[in-house]
Formats: C-alpha cells, sequence, structure tokens
C-alpha cells in the first residue's frame, strides 16, 4: 500500500516502482522449478519443510530467495554434494544427476521387518556407474522388534554393492501411536545397530528427524555420526556428519522433488 503522504503522480511512480521491484525479486529467486510438496516421510524421503525462522514465516520473495541460493550454493570445503531417494522418485538419470555435481546417493532399502524398496538394486547400480557413491538407509519401525528388523535390512543391502556405511532412519511420521517408551525403544534401536554392524563391518550412521529427538533425546547415546536435517542456508550446529539441507530440491535427471545433503569429507 502506498503511504497517504505520496499523492498524484508521485503515488503512481512509488507505486509502480513497487511493483516493479517485487515481480524482479520473485523471479530472481524462484528461477528454479521447484515448487511442489515433499513427500511423506514414512514411505519415501523427508517431511515437509520446517520454517527456517521459529519466530515468523518468510514472505513470498524471501522463500523464493532461500529456495535459489541453495539450489545454486557451493560446496564447503571437505564437503561434498548428495541426494537421498527412494521408490517415490521414480526412474531417475543417474548420469545427469553426476552432471549436476551430486557426489553421493542414499537409497532407501528397507523398512520394519518386511518391506523392501523395489528400485534399490536397480538405483544402486545405476548410480555407481555414473561414478555417485552409494549408501542405503533403513526406516525403522518403533515398534517392531531389532533382529528382524536388522536381518532384514542385512540381507536387502548385500544384494547390491554400496560405499557408505548404513544408515538407520529414526522419525515419528508413519510409525506407531503411541510409540514405545524411551528405555525401551533405546535398547532396542541399540541392538539394531549392533547387528547391522557386525553383519557389514561398517559402523552405522544415524538419522533423526527433530521430532523424534524432541521426544525422546536419545540420538547422543547412541554415540555415532549423526545425519542432521535442518532445512536452509545455515548449516546445523556440533559434529554433525551428514545435514540434510533441502527437503524439495530440484536436482537434473530427477523429475521430483528430492532431498538434498551435504557429506564432511
Amino acid at each position: 500500500m502506498t503511504p497517504g503522504f505520496l499523492r498524484g503522480s508521485r503515488a503512481r511512480l512509488a507505486a509502480t516502482a513497487a511493483v516493479a521491484l517485487f515481480v524482479s525479486g520473485v523471479l530472481a529467486g524462484c528461477g528454479s522449478s521447484d515448487t511442489s510438496s515433499p513427500a511423506p516421510s514414512a514411505s519415501g524421503s523427508s517431511p515437509a519443510t520446517s520454517p527456517t525462522s521459529p519466530t515468523s514465516s518468510p514472505s513470498v520473495v524471501e522463500e523464493c530467495e532461500e529456495r535459489a541460493r541453495l539450489e545454486t550454493r557451493e560446496p564447503s570445503v571437505g564437503t561434498i554434494q548428495g541426494i537421498d531417494v527412494s521408490h517415490h522418485q521414480g526412474e531417475i538419470d543417474w548420469q545427469r544427476v553426476a552432471g549436476d555435481d551430486i557426489d553421493f546417493a542414499y537409497l532407501k532399502a528397507t523398512e520394519g521387518t518386511g518391506f523392501t524398496d523395489d528400485r534399490f538394486v536397480t538405483n544402486a547400480s545405476a548410480a555407481r556407474r555414473a561414478g555417485i557413491e552409494v549408501g542405503g538407509y533403513h526406516y525403522y519401525s518403533l515398534c517392531s522388534a531389532p533382529e528382524p528388523q536388522a536381518a532384514h535390512f542385512v540381507d536387502v543391502l548385500d544384494r547390491a554393492r554400496t560405499d557408505l556405511p548404513p544408515v538407520v532412519d529414526l522419525e515419528l511420521i508413519g510409525n506407531c501411536d503411541p510409540p514405545p517408551e524411551k528405555a525401551t525403544l533405546a535398547a532396542h534401536v541399540e541392538t539394531f545397530i549392533d547387528q547391522v554392524e557386525e553383519a557389514t563391518g561398517k559402523e552405522v550412521v544415524v538419522y533423526f528427524h527433530p521430532d523424534f529427538e524432541a521426544t525422546y533425546a536419545m540420538v547422543d547415546d547412541f554415540d555415532r555420526r549423526l545425519w542432521v536435517r535442518r532445512v536452509g542456508a545455515k548449516p546445523p550446529p556440533g559434529d554433525w556428519f551428514i545435514w540434510q539441507r533441502d527437503d524439495a530440491g530440484s536436482v537434473d535427471g530427477v523429475d521430483t522433488p528430492v532431498d538434498r545433503d551435504v557429506m564432511r569429507r
């Protein structure tokens, strides 16, 4: 709205300039074609983006500009860029993904005691042929026994060649309600981790959603490298191994919004 002290031609000029600035800001910030909502985490990648600021939601222009900065951000020294995907991303052109400066990919392998992502083996093979380092992750079912979950994960991992350490994905979304007590769940996750590490010879990385940690406050007790979700341009504090910086990113070769990640090396 034009301030009251502007009148006549000055008002029209000011209004025109304001509209022009708004449009140019939106166009500059929304250069990416990614405007879709993210898929639910329980069946694919990650949940909806949290506001960057804890006190206020960004304006349309600020949100678009933030998205553009994420898409063009150069890797920091000592880090590489990656994505995490599941069957929800559909068929992926991994050669094009590699050409978009993606160095690693985590692929959903399993969930619970019986679900296997039907694109895991195909994605792993094609991504490695494109020169991308590959790892697998297991979406942990909070109310299922840890031993069969670990055995299922290891069995599916063995079907494909992987380069990166296995990951256990801890989230509340899509899980049982009510979830188990903290002591019970912590003991079960420890059992799962120990069994996977014994079978693979690799230390498990722990991914956790902020809602999970807000409820349980347990991930530090596992004493494993962490994969931390913090959407935005500012890295999370602490000694993280992988940072999930976007949950609706755009990568050449992937037709849907995709999680973007940074790994420390």
